[in-house]
Formats: structure tokens, sequence, C-alpha cells
């Protein structure tokens, strides 16, 4: 398992600026290294309660502008919504974090000089599903994608799905060819030409009303109550949206499989897509996100995290093959 920075390896300076603005005392603090982002996220027992904590250097300008975004948009969240409560955005500027205050760079975020941000959320009294997701657990997580894509969210409140869902990287593979395609399915670069076609409906397929998590996996979820009453909060919401009523079910089940769990149509026999999903509009969906792993599979590692490239691998073979057996070649 990946291993985050942990609260007591980061730069002391902005320990101190935590503490100040939690106006409590850190007593103990648990990290939570699943996940794809390189920075400290840990719930810290604290003399004024737990609270969870993600915390970058700003050099990482991908985590730290998807960490505001999260609060940003978590505030959004209608009431009811199973999601902890975004507490606060703190900017620790570089003046504040001397050189001297950096450990050694170890190659994780702990390691980055300068500025940092820091987002805080209510903690949840859960646990994170076992690896591969089956039984009672995926039950609870397919539970939840169903439970999300329940919210009716009007219109103009979140942004929309089909402006932010990629929906050109097949058509991209199609007339680029990258290197490494090859080493995909065959049956993809030989029909990467009617796939792209189909792609160019994904946006209007994603279309919806619904709330819409966007990024719903295990590693996005926790689990809560006991086995018999076993539930499911969502957490990490920076891609919240506005959109289909089947996306976040439909998005997830590539890494079912793609870590070991049961295939796409064994969960859907035991949790249904909402009655009157379009299954063209699926199959769109599930073309421009298949797209997207096997396109960003070929990038290089982006920096600290070079073990997402082959999760998004994963889930383009499971997503090519879950194609092909809709498509019935």
């Amino acid at each position: 398992m990946r291993r985050r920075p942990t609260w007591s390896e980061l730069p002391p300076a902005v320990r101190a600026a935590v503490e100040e603005r939690l106006g409590a005392t850190v007593r103990s603090a648990s990290s939570h290294d699943g996940g794809y982002s390189p920075g400290l996220a840990s719930t810290l027992t604290t003399t004024g309660g737990p609270v969870f904590v993600k915390a970058v250097p700003v050099s990482e300008e991908f985590s730290a502008r998807v960490y505001r975004q999260e609060v940003e948009r978590s505030r959004l969240l209608p009431d009811g919504v199973p999601a902890p409560r975004a507490r606060w955005v703190l900017d620790v500027p570089a003046d504040d974090v001397p050189a001297d205050d950096v450990p050694a760079d170890d190659g994780r975020a702990s390691g980055s000089d300068g500025a940092w941000v820091v987002v805080a959320f209510d903690a949840v009294a859960g646990r994170a599903p076992a690896t591969p997701l089956v039984g009672p657990e995926l039950d609870a997580v397919a539970g939840l994608a169903r439970r999300i894509g329940g919210v009716e969210v009007a219109p103009g409140v979140l942004p929309e799905l089909a402006d932010e869902l990629p929906h050109t990287c097949t058509a991209a593979l199609s007339d680029a060819r990258p290197q490494g395609l090859d080493t995909y399915d065959p049956w993809f670069v030989e029909h990467l030409d009617d796939l792209a076609a189909r792609e160019e409906h994904a946006a209007d397929a994603a279309r919806g009303r619904a709330l819409v998590h966007g990024d719903l996996r295990a590693d996005n979820a926790l689990l809560v109550g006991p086995e018999h009453y076993l539930h499911a909060v969502a957490v990490d919401w920076p891609y919240v949206s506005r959109g289909a009523a089947f996306f976040d079910l439909v998005a997830m089940l590539p890494a079912v499989q793609a870590e070991g769990g049961p295939t796409p149509e064994d969960v859907l026999a035991r949790h249904p897509l909402p009655a009157g999903t379009d299954d063209d509009a699926v199959t769109a969906v599930l073309v421009a996100l298949t797209g997207y792993f096997v396109a960003m599979s070929l990038e290089p590692d982006p920096p600290g995290i070079p073990h997402v490239r082959a999760f998004q691998r994963a889930q383009g073979e499971a997503g090519l093959a879950w194609l092909r057996r809709r498509l019935g070649t």
C-alpha cells in the first residue's frame, strides 16, 4: 500500500498553523493511506474533538487546486447527503515555512518547501472498505451510489456533469494512435472509430437532474454501522456536479472489477440502474470513461502519485471488457 506523509512529518510551522486554526492541540493522528493524491490525509484527535485534515504543498498544483475545489463544492451539497461537513481552507504562506522546518525529502509531499494549503472536514467514525469490494461492503457502496443518484439538484447550484465529463479521449486516441495503445485489446484499437462515434453522445447522455459525486470508488467511501446494518458515507467531493442519476454506479464498476471484485453485470443484477435509464446513454458514457482511462494510462507518471497510471490501466481494461460484452462483439 502507498504511504502518505504523516502529521509528525509535516513542517512544524504547518502543524502550528493548523492547531492555531483549530483552536486546539493535536493529541494523535491516524493516517489514511489510500487514494490518489500525494498529501497528508489524517484524522486528528484533538483537545477539541476529532477532525479530518488534508494538506499539501502549493507546489503540488493539481492536488492543491482539487483540495480547494473540494471545500468549495462540498459547501453546496444539499442537506441530508451522506457526506462529511466541510469546515475550512487554510493557507500557510511560504514565509511561515522556513527551509530548516522541512524534513529531508524522501519523495513524498512532506519534503516540499514553500507554501501549503490545508483543508478540514468533520471526521467520520467509519472504516475503509476491504479490497476486493465484495459482499455486504459492496452492497453498501453500491447502495450509496444509488442514494446519491436519487437526490435531485436544482439547475445552477452545481456545475453540470455534461460540461466536465471527459468526452473526447476515445476520438483523440483514434486520431493519434499513441505509443502503447497496441498493448490493449486489439478489439479496442480496431473499433476506435466506431467507439468515438458513440462517444460523441456522451455529454448529452450525462445530462440529468441528479446529484453526482463524480469520483465514487471504494477508496472514496467509508463504512458505518454493524455488519447487519452496514451503510456507507461518501468522502472526497471535488468533482460533485449535476447530471445523470446512473453515473456514479456505472463509473465505479470498472474499479470494482479491476480490484478483484465482481463484473459490472453481476453488481447490476443486485443493484439495477434507475428505472428508465437509457442503454445507449450508459454505453456512450462508458465509452467516454474507458477512453479516458486508456488515454491517461499512456501518459507519464504524475509527480507524487506514480501508482495511479497502473490503476487507470486496470480500469481501462475492465471498461473495455464490459464494452465488448455490452456491444456483443
